[in-house]
């Protein structure tokens, strides 16, 4: 598996993870981002894919 692979999935556990989070502790986004130490330049990827998971 490549690095990139390894990363994109290893990014996929962190927001199913986050997602998780937001809904057991009723946490909001920026909440679970701080609460997993996402690095400030990631967290608009993270977000706008936390987004597609309640946008349709």
């Amino acid at each position: 598996m490549s690095n990139t692979m390894t990363m994109e999935a290893n990014d996929l556990k962190v927001i199913r993870n986050i997602l998780r989070s937001m809904m057991n502790e009723h946490w909001s986004v920026s909440e679970a981002l701080d609460e997993y130490d996402v690095p400030e330049y990631l967290r608009p990827e993270y977000e706008a894919q936390i987004e597609q998971c309640f946008v349709n």
